[in-house]
């Protein structure tokens, strides 16, 4: 994530992206993009750490729960569109996405909790 701008970059991505998005949307579609942006960007924060994760952790599926999959994926592709723009290599664009959205995909089956 370093190599990519942090965690900064990230949420200043994400922030563009619903800048960008946001004057297509009604007032409706609006009320929940607060929440939406916040655990958006903590999930890709959290997605493309430097520390190795679980394929599926704790953290990565409570955030994944109550994201709006059509939005995910269109955040993933202003991202990897973004990354692209400012000069960083496809293969590693790729890597960054279907790292993100594979862990996405992963969180949304329940854990399992020991008791």
């Amino acid at each position: 994530m370093a190599q990519l701008g942090g965690r900064h970059f990230i949420q200043e991505t994400v922030c563009e992206f619903y800048h960008a998005i946001g004057k297509h949307l009604v007032a409706e579609d609006c009320m929940d993009h607060g929440k939406q942006r916040t655990r958006q960007a903590q999930f890709l924060s959290h997605a493309l750490s430097d520390q190795p994760e679980p394929l599926r952790s704790a953290r990565a599926s409570f955030l994944a729960r109550g994201m709006n999959p059509a939005l995910f994926e269109a955040l993933l592709e202003y991202f990897e569109g973004r990354l692209l723009e400012l000069g960083f290599p496809a293969a590693i664009c790729d890597r960054v996405v279907r790292t993100a959205s594979h862990l996405y995909d992963n969180s949304q089956e329940p854990l399992s909790i020991a008791c």
